[in-house]
């Protein structure tokens, strides 16, 4: 029985290394017969998230065969050569839906072209690509970086958890000529996984500027500019804790509104967040008036089995739940093993001692003190529909969280405000929050449960939405 149980635990452990590493965004190459694309299409099941490969592969080779063009070859002769080149590169790439709605977009353009002219053509060509590369769709350039120490996480958590941190700022209306932000409203927007804080802001960014909010976008841990490796969510939160500092030590104002946005692991972070208090200081002492939940999961322990329940279907997986009899990882994992897996070999910043209440993000709900937007979308496979319930229902019974509103997106998958999904819906939503967070902030009351109603859905096209996800993942490809 010893020798069975010895088994059965270093089973448990090889499966939650296997999954725990895809989950923080970890070794992704080839464990396990595991594929990159394996595990990012586990993340994220839209293939917008990872076809950005093959997206630049065929941008570049085409770009680079059309700069080796004659200029002074025959118009014709030119342009069948780009065909060709196009289908060629094409069938290389033909389970690509990207690929596919990119070389036709190209194709048409070139069989369109009537200039009679080498050069032209040419220069046609490399101008869409140039745009392609960067797309359409605006990015939202920072006015400048920043850095700081991460002194709640090394105070809370130890001298192993200390790492710079790094943040974009983007003014909405600029500086005045003190150098301090015209505008005294803020936002911090905390990303998920495999994103920064460029990205975030290129998502959501512009609904926040068009309301006069200013912008701190942190990198989390493991992430764009920032050092450390990710983590779940409590980390995360001490950090965010210090860039709320930040601000409200940089340009001291008592009339400083900030709100909190966070999507998937930003989401987590926020929820970790929300009744946070250190050194007798609470987020609302730090003047946040409210917090946007979108996506985020309840527990470090919840989430992994929920996770681990979704991924039965690997053969490898498959033949080690047949040997106990068991239907999903999640059950043949013990609370308490996955707690002393997490503890043990993932930077979570926890202890035996403190993990069972910090895990927890409805522990610091529970001490919140200010209105939270809750969005989910209801066909989310990564984080399952069920957290954004719980978050709510738990919420709603908080007396001193004053407003709860809420965005539930009928069919939408994991954090699907990423690729512009119901974008007109979500900033309804969003306008709407911070319109409420506002008046509660200057003292006035409102019924705690949201009575708005959302707008209809403005449909976008396909390409435009794969070119939405593109430039959201520019700096990490480039």
């Amino acid at each position: 029985m010893k020798g069975k149980f010895l088994f059965h635990k270093i089973i448990a452990l090889v499966l939650i290394t296997m999954f725990i590493s895809l989950f923080t965004c970890g070794i992704a190459e080839a464990n396990y017969s595991y594929k990159y694309n394996d595990y990012i299409s586990f993340l994220f099941p839209d293939e917008n998230y990872f076809d950005r490969k093959n997206f630049k592969d065929f941008l570049n080779s085409f770009n680079n065969f059309t700069k080796g063009l004659n200029t002074r070859s025959d118009y014709n002769t030119t342009k069948k050569q780009m065909i060709n080149k196009i289908l060629d590169l094409r069938d290389n790439y033909s389970e690509s839906s990207v690929v596919s709605n990119i070389s036709t977009r190209l194709l048409n353009t070139i069989l369109a072209d009537n200039s009679n002219s080498t050069t032209n053509l040419i220069q046609t060509i490399l101008k869409q690509i140039s745009s392609l590369f960067s797309s359409t769709i605006t990015t939202i350039s920072a006015d400048e970086t920043v850095k700081i120490n991460s002194d709640t996480a090394t105070q809370l958590a130890g001298n192993d958890y200390s790492v710079e941190l790094s943040a974009n700022i983007y003014y909405a209306g600029g500086l005045d000529d003190n150098g301090n932000p015209k505008s005294d409203k803020w936002v911090v927007l905390i990303h998920g996984f495999m994103m920064n804080g460029q990205a975030i802001t290129d998502a959501v960014g512009e609904m926040y500027i068009n309301q006069g909010y200013n912008i701190l976008a942190p990198d989390l841990r493991g992430s764009g500019n920032t050092g450390g490796k990710t983590g779940m969510g409590y980390l995360e939160s001490l950090d965010v804790f210090d860039w709320l500092t930040y601000i409200n030590e940089r340009f001291p104002n008592n009339s400083n509104k900030i709100l909190v946005h966070g999507v998937s692991l930003g989401g987590a972070t926020t929820l970790y967040l929300s009744g946070l208090t250190v050194n007798n200081r609470s987020i609302k002492d730090l003047n946040v008036i409210g917090l946007v939940d979108d996506c985020g999961y309840t527990s470090m322990t919840g989430i992994i089995k929920d996770l681990l329940g979704t991924v039965g279907d690997s053969e490898l997986v498959s033949t080690i739940l047949g040997l106990f009899n068991k239907d999903g990882l999640d059950n043949l994992l013990t609370d308490d093993q996955i707690k002393n897996f997490v503890i043990n070999y993932v930077d979570v910043g926890l202890t035996q001692d403190n993990y069972n209440e910090k895990q927890d993000a409805l522990n610091s709900l529970k001490n919140c003190e200010v209105p939270i937007l809750i969005i989910h979308g209801t066909e989310d496979t990564t984080v399952p529909y069920k957290n954004s319930e719980t978050v709510y229902n738990e919420a709603m019974k908080i007396s001193t969280i004053p407003y709860v509103q809420r965005f539930s997106a009928e069919g939408e998958p994991h954090a699907f405000i990423v690729v512009g999904n119901q974008y007109n819906v979500y900033e309804g939503h969003v306008q709407n929050f911070i319109t409420k967070a506002e008046s509660i902030s200057a003292g006035n009351t409102t019924d705690k449960e949201s009575d708005y109603v959302e707008e209809k859905e403005e449909k976008g096209s396909t390409l435009e939405k794969i070119l939405k996800t593109l430039i959201l993942f520019k700096d990490m490809l480039f």
